[in-house]
């Protein structure tokens, strides 16, 4: 089946990813770090308290993630979508006329948790599970969603601050949550898919025997799996929630990075594609030591580039990885554990990457206080990548092993 004739066959529920992506942006780190500068002034916080606050709100979501995210198992996607996106419109409601430093932790908590955890959650979740031979397009295209409010969604916050507080920017986004995301994820998603069989489909991998969560924490391979994909919400959210001091720092105007985020939406939208054919006909397992090379490289960019022209050749190598990451983690549990009890197993993979994006803020956060640059930072962070793909190519031929559960 090529790409075009998958995409018309299955249309609405790719779309129904893609929108519960997209919904995501509203809790995601590159929508919330474009009001830092007006939350900080407002509440009088420095950059370590705004991102120990921040940490430790998306810490409690993530705590909240895993025994939430269960509910994927028992519930059709359409409901647990929609009721996600209700709630994530009321925190950004209350996100608009808030006045303390309590209920400021109360909305990131929420924004946190419906936003970056279960809108996502939910989406990969769905499409893991109703397809099989096709699933790395699938996963690819659902994570676009997050790709496109990645790519709008900032600079849309930033040009329209001239005119409206940050105040209002939040309601206008709990009103778009309601007036489009919400009918539009419930008419795409009302009718689940029949999923492919995946005894039976050519281009399935993955063991018959599904895992239960139990079982998936006690398998070492687990455990080596996310120290490779949690390295890229740690990065990213942190690079994204102190863009501004970056720029800042590195003397240039505050809209050079929002501005190229539609080129790395666009990149990263190719790479995704690219790696979600690529995981049909490999194996999402086969491709995950090469997916944080690049992630390592653009950090190091980041990090001795001091020209603006740096700008658009480190988004573009960082799409590569954030435009596969999404595609291939979810694929590879799927893979490794299979499809029966995926909504729980991924409960703990979106908890521990909630956790891995809570720490960035609050940790680069109090290194800035105490006087350590963020290209500091980021240099040290590319050897740790590196590191990680000699070991994920060391342990891969065991990845690769089908196994049934202990």
């Amino acid at each position: 089946m090529t790409f075009f004739q998958f995409l018309q066959r299955n249309l609405r529920w790719v779309a129904g990813g893609f929108l519960l992506g997209f919904g995501s942006s509203f809790g995601q780190t590159f929508f919330i770090a474009q009001f830092s500068s007006q939350i900080r002034e407002t509440y009088s916080l420095s950059h370590g308290d705004f991102g120990s606050i921040y940490m430790f709100a998306t810490l409690a979501s993530a705590a909240t993630l895993i025994y939430l995210g269960r509910i994927v198992d028992f519930y059709r996607p359409v409901v647990v979508g929609c009721a996600a996106i209700i709630i994530l419109a009321g925190f950004s409601f209350l996100m608009s006329w808030h006045n303390s430093i309590i209920l400021l932790a109360i909305c990131l908590y929420g924004l946190r948790l419906f936003g970056q955890g279960m809108l996502p959650h939910t989406s990969q979740t769905a499409m893991s599970r109703w397809f099989h031979g096709s699933r790395g397009k699938a996963l690819s295209l659902a994570s676009f969603g997050n790709m496109a409010g990645e790519a709008l969604l900032p600079l849309a916050a930033v040009s329209l601050m001239v005119a409206f507080s940050w105040r209002d920017l939040w309601s206008a986004a709990g009103i778009t949550l309601l007036v489009v995301f919400l009918p539009l994820a419930y008419l795409t998603l009302k009718k689940d898919r029949t999923p492919e069989n995946p005894l039976e489909s050519s281009g399935s991998n993955g063991p018959a025997v599904s895992w239960t969560r139990k079982q998936v924490m006690s398998d070492w391979r687990f455990w080596v799996v996310m120290t490779a994909v949690l390295a890229v919400p740690f990065l990213v959210t942190g690079l994204m929630f102190h863009q501004v001091h970056f720029m800042e720092a590195k003397g240039w105007a505050r809209t050079v990075i929002p501005s190229y985020l539609p080129l790395y939406a666009a990149a990263g939208a190719v790479f995704s594609m690219t790696a979600g054919m690529l995981i049909d006909r490999f194996s999402a397992v086969s491709l995950l030591p090469l997916s944080v090379i690049p992630l390592g490289v653009s950090v190091l960019v980041f990090a001795f580039g001091g020209e603006e022209y740096f700008v658009p050749i480190a988004m573009i190598i960082l799409a590569i990885t954030v435009g596969s990451w999404g595609a291939i983690a979810s694929a590879v549990l799927a893979e490794l554990y299979g499809t029966a009890h995926l909504g729980s197993i991924r409960a703990i993979y979106s908890a521990l990457m909630v956790f891995a994006s809570a720490l960035a803020p609050g940790l680069m956060g109090i290194l800035l206080d105490n006087g350590i640059e963020l290209d500091t930072q980021f240099a040290f962070s590319s050897l740790y990548c590196f590191g990680l793909g000699l070991v994920l190519f060391a342990v891969k031929p065991q990845l690769m092993l089908v196994r049934s559960p202990a």
